[in-house]
């Protein structure tokens, strides 16, 4: 009787012992504390989080006021205007025809930390022969289109009243300017234009607002131009 104990013993601890050595070397499913915690780091820098409050529309200007614009028809001719417009934190539908910069203001002031946050635009159409979708965070980012669309900027804020002034360039531009307005004209390769071109403008605070150089941030409004 013992001997028979004694080998059955002996059979149970080689089983355990093998199904051990077996668990042991097979491949863990589960990823170890270290590779947990770069999956997890780097989920937390992909995580974007927007709570930037700040309504924004474009608005077109007339005699007696200004005008929210969601769509607009143009003829699409050489070295003419077709479209000017400017930024404010509403999406009024009509708004005062007042100095600019006291409207500015006006709205903006319903912010909290409102000046924390810059102006950018973002262009899109299409060409007989490519394809343009920029992001423009200053006039050096209007270049690459700009024989079919001249893009200017406009810092109608940091002017003094009554002041004439130009489009803002790369030169002129620094870390306080605000691009509080543009105009779209025809460029000279303009009838190789092959689509509606549409404008946004949105409100960002940093790099973290873009994902591949894209905005990804609620604070956007976008104005379709058609020919």
């Amino acid at each position: 009787m013992k001997k028979f104990l004694l080998i059955i013993s002996t059979v149970l601890i080689l089983i355990i012992f093998t199904s051990y050595m077996v668990i042991k070397n097979k491949p863990s499913l589960i990823p170890n504390d270290s590779f947990n915690e770069e999956v997890i780091k780097k989920e937390e820098e992909n995580q974007y989080f927007d709570d930037n409050p700040i309504v924004i529309g474009l608005y077109q200007k007339n005699k007696t006021e200004r005008n929210l614009i969601k769509e607009y028809t143009h003829e699409f001719t050489y070295h003419q205007d077709i479209i000017e417009l400017e930024v404010y934190y509403t999406n009024e539908l009509n708004i005062k025809n007042s100095n600019q910069k006291e409207l500015f203001d006006y709205y903006r002031s319903n912010y909290e930390k409102s000046n924390d946050y810059k102006i950018g635009y973002f262009i899109s159409f299409k060409t007989n022969s490519e394809e343009f979708n920029q992001t423009i965070l200053s006039p050096k980012d209007t270049l690459i289109f700009y024989d079919y669309l001249e893009l200017y900027l406009y810092d109608d804020y940091h002017r003094e009243k009554g002041e004439w002034y130009s489009h803002t360039t790369e030169e002129d531009y620094t870390k306080d300017t605000l691009l509080t307005s543009i105009k779209l004209t025809a460029g000279k390769k303009i009838d190789e234009v092959a689509s509606e071109v549409t404008i946004s403008a949105f409100t960002y605070h940093d790099e973290e607002d873009f994902l591949n150089n894209l905005y990804r941030g609620n604070s956007i409004y976008t104005v379709t131009i058609k020919k």
